[in-house]
């Protein structure tokens, strides 16, 4: 629920508190609990208590009533892959709105960011040891937070541990979706050197990486131990034109269009990377059993993204805009009232530029970090005091980017001849290059604390409690030549704002009897942009029998508004869905069926008044363990978020037809700065829209997880470890309002988000190792579903309109094999060789059978910018090993 700013977080925390009043004085009338049995000697068992993720409360049995899927440091060795964002890309309850380095279109270019459920980026919280980190600095699509997991470092990793459930009540906002919460290594042993190579099996994309970790000291000796770890890592690109089967625009041989453009062949297939990384962690014992712990790191990566050629295309003299942190309210930039003159014809420039060099924007990311937490025990309570500053600033570099006054004053003074041979420094001069640096603070102050209230049938009744304070700010920022309106990019986005959040929270874990635990959890989060949200959690764990756990939760969650949304912020995008202007056919061709379409760009402003967006999810499951060697979960899980943050672009025709209706502004012809006045002719179409953020609609997913290990001893011929982790969507639908709900499971759907990733039913892995001695196999199988090409709720709802460009005459007879994206499967294989104590070797063959990415026609966020312009045709999403094709890494460790 939602409550007005002006009321206070102490009296809800109070509230919070007073619902477990009978239990607390349960524990001080009787004397019992932890209290008691420090008196007494204590309880042994406590002292092997972990934090688990997704709980507040210190455990010695790590199953929650949550699902967990659990990857090791040996997990993520064993999958083939060199980045963390590699492994958790490939996560099966990973969907629709992740990102990766890998997609040029993508507002946070650079940055790689998983969406756990399909429900983006935004719904799932990525954590760095139990605590927030601050987000990328350019969020997606304009919009969404995210953490960017490539510039962690993966041989920093200890382990992995994804809640597939809602948990806003342990964590706070953006967790409705799920938990990441990336573990690091705690402790080093001596000394360990690591090298490693890797190439395509084509040669290119090769890659190098050094990484070593020194650790000191021994805790229990010395009462003091720590390490220092540092890492560097580069891998080359990867050209379009070295992957022709991912490109070329002739269609014909589909029954389609030869659309007869000509790739950039500058495009990359992969961006050019860069990652670097230096921590260190430091642990001391102090008296009274208090331990203090220190850790810092400075984590770097940076990616190179080419883009189109340049193109100036006027239409109606508004090709850019004034529009940045210093004027939020965009204006249109025109020159001679039609954009550039061309003084030999006296035309408008209506032409793509080949002399100029290819669209650039390099991102360089830095994250800092530093944690100090200070923990120990006092009159039977485990209390921690956690303190964080954490900030990721991104330079952004945009090159080859055409200036529309530089431009005009070349040909103007015939420095600059359309289609003549120009010198170097005229076509230098056309292109400025640009800088800006955004950046992401966020600095947190924890105190928790935990203790046994009371002796329950099954155990002790524990409960957890806390308060934490946050401080985040955002100043993202575009280069001046764009925010002035001289420059132009597909992808611009700026934001500024700032955020102060004081959270309360209490949890309870009651094992009611040997075979039933039930566990409560309530959290009070206040923002000072909006005002308060509480949220609960419950959930259980019953055992009818030893080898059978049942289990279940129902989540409370929210994300609240952020900076960009309701601070000082802006965006443009790029594509529309077919839309008619129904206004200009009213006054040009009354009574007639309306042809004329809708272009122009559409503007992003920010929402006033917004709410939180809200979740309820459930997940119903079971562990069938008959023994240590065999553990099989099967969990259901239902998702549904409710007063959507969203943008108004994506409601298409109704926003056209209705714009007063949703905050929109539409800017005519005829009419430039005046908003949404009536059409006055057959030429006054429409130019550009603004509209800002509102809260509307939902969204609801439900499926099923299964996860399978067993554990095989083939004595004399080794040991076998099969795994198998399968995720089944069977609903994904989103709501715009009466008679607006459109299913998506299955389909390409919602293209307006992210990079168009699309939402297949069906992921999973199968992976198969084997031990013997010294050596290690494992082989993996990866599999994603096929999807039919449309997206109902942006008004594609079949192939036809889908693939409208490609078959303008309509589908051929018979229907399109490019109307479905096929099924991709790979094969990954890895292994390692313990050559001695010191030296060990790995080598590992991601997609070992080079199978190609299956052709998606409607994919819009790989290099090019998909089909429509001539880029490649490939989904980078889902199936960028396919681009790719057979990479080989051979790595060698040394300890000492």
């Amino acid at each position: 629920m939602n409550v007005p700013a002006r009321s206070s977080l102490l009296p809800l925390a109070a509230a919070l508190l007073s619902c477990f009043a009978p239990a607390l004085w349960a524990q001080s009338a009787t004397g019992d609990g932890a209290a008691g049995d420090a008196a007494g000697g204590g309880d042994k068992a406590s002292l092997a208590r972990v934090l688990v993720t997704g709980s507040n409360i210190r455990r010695s049995d790590g199953e929650t009533p949550s699902p967990v899927q659990k990857l090791s440091a040996a997990d993520i060795a064993r999958s083939g892959y060199s980045t963390l964002g590699e492994v958790l890309q490939h996560i099966s309850a990973n969907n629709m709105g992740s990102l990766g380095q890998a997609t040029p279109g993508a507002f946070g270019a650079g940055g790689s960011g998983i969406s756990l459920r399909g429900m983006t980026v935004g719904a799932t919280l990525v954590l760095i040891d139990g605590h927030r980190m601050a987000s990328y600095p350019l969020p997606d699509d304009g919009q969404r937070d995210f953490v960017d997991i490539a510039s962690i470092p993966v041989d920093a990793v200890e382990r992995v541990e994804v809640l597939k459930d809602g948990a806003s009540a342990i964590y706070g906002s953006d967790a409705m979706a799920g938990v990441v919460n990336v573990i690091l290594k705690r402790s080093q042993q001596g000394t360990v050197l690591h090298a490693e190579v890797g190439s395509a099996s084509r040669g290119d994309g090769q890659s190098l990486k050094f990484s070593g970790a020194r650790g000191f000291g021994d805790l229990d000796r010395d009462g003091l131990a720590g390490y220092v770890a540092a890492s560097a890592r580069r891998q080359q690109s990867i050209l379009l034109s070295d992957r022709p089967a991912l490109g070329g625009s002739d269609w014909t041989r589909y029954g389609g269009k030869d659309l007869g453009l000509t790739a950039n062949p500058e495009l990359q297939v992969s961006p050019e990377t860069r990652n670097y990384s230096l921590l260190g962690k430091l642990t001391a014992l102090l008296p009274q059993d208090w331990t203090l712990s220190l850790a810092g790191s400075v984590l770097g990566s940076s990616a190179t993204q080419v883009g189109l050629l340049n193109t100036v295309s006027p239409s109606g003299g508004i090709t850019t805009f004034a529009f940045g942190p210093d004027q939020q309210q965009p204006t249109p930039t025109a020159l001679n009232s039609s954009n550039v003159i061309d003084p030999a014809s006296g035309s408008p420039v209506n032409q793509t530029f080949a002399d100029l060099p290819a669209q650039r924007s390099r991102t360089a990311t830095r994250s800092t970090r530093f944690v100090a937490e200070l923990s120990g025990g006092w009159a039977g309570w485990d209390l921690q005091a956690a303190l964080g500053l954490t900030r990721v600033a991104t330079e952004l570099t945009m090159k080859n980017f055409i200036s529309l006054p530089a431009l005009q004053s070349a040909l103007n003074s015939g420095k600059y001849v359309i289609g003549a041979k120009n010198p170097a420094d005229v076509l230098a001069s056309l292109t400025p290059e640009g800088r800006s640096t955004s950046s992401n603070t966020l600095n947190f102050l924890s105190l928790r604390a935990s203790r046994d209230l009371m002796k329950l049938g099954g155990g002790n009744l524990a409960l957890g409690t806390g308060l934490e304070f946050t401080k985040r700010s955002l100043d993202e920022r575009f280069p001046d030549g764009f925010s002035s309106g001289a420059q132009a990019s597909n992808i611009y986005a700026f934001g500024v704002g700032k955020q102060t959040i004081s959270a309360a929270y209490v949890e309870l874990a009651a094992p009611v009897t040997r075979q039933l635990e039930i566990d409560a959890a309530a959290r009070v989060d206040h923002y000072d942009s909006y005002g308060s949200s509480t949220t609960p959690k419950l959930g259980f764990k019953f055992l009818p029998l030893r080898e059978l756990t049942l289990r279940g939760t129902y989540a409370g969650g929210f994300r609240a508004p952020n900076p960009v949304e309701i601070g000082t912020s802006g965006s443009s995008a790029g594509y529309l869905p077919p839309l008619l202007d129904t206004a200009l056919c009213a006054l040009v061709k009354p009574g007639q069926p309306c042809d004329i379409g809708v272009g122009g760009t559409q503007l992003q402003l920010p929402g006033k008044d917004l709410h939180p967006e809200k979740s309820k999810s459930y997940t119903l499951g079971l562990v069938f363990e008959p023994g240590p060697a065999f553990n099989l979960s099967l969990d259901y899980y239902d998702i549904k978020i409710s007063n959507q943050i969203v943008s108004v672009g994506l409601f298409g025709q109704y926003q056209i037809d209705n714009p007063a209706a949703y905050g929109t502004k539409l800017y005519r012809v005829n009419s430039p700065t005046t908003a949404n006045a009536a059409p006055t002719g057959p030429d006054d179409t429409i130019l550009y829209g603004t509209y800002p953020f509102i809260n509307l609609g939902s969204a609801r997913t439900n499926g099923l997880d299964l996860d399978l290990r067993l554990k095989l001893d083939g004595g004399a011929w080794g040991q076998f470890t099969p795994q198998l982790q399968w995720t089944h969507m069977i609903r994904y639908t989103i709501d715009r309002g009466p008679g607006q709900v459109y299913e998506l499971a299955g389909t390409h759907g919602p293209s307006f988000v992210s990079t168009n990733t699309g939402t297949p039913r069906e992921r999973g892995a199968l992976a198969l190792t084997w031990a013997r001695g010294p050596v290690e196999l494992t082989g993996t199988v990866n599999y994603i579903s096929g999807m039919r090409v449309e997206d109902a709720s942006y008004n594609l709802p079949d192939c036809a309109s889908a693939l409208s460009t490609i078959f303008p005459n309509g589908l051929p007879a018979g229907g399109s094999p490019l109307c479905r994206v096929p099924s991709f499967t790979t094969v990954n294989l890895s292994g390692s060789w313990q050559v001695s104590e010191a030296l060990s070797l790995r080598a590992s063959v991601a997609n070992l059978f080079d199978r190609a990415a299956p052709v998606d026609a409607f994919a819009s966020g790989s290099t090019g910018g998909g089909v429509t312009s001539g880029g490649a045709h490939y989904n980078p999403s889902l199936h960028q090993e396919g681009a790719v094709g057979r990479y080989l890494t051979l790595g060698l460790n040394y300890r000492f």
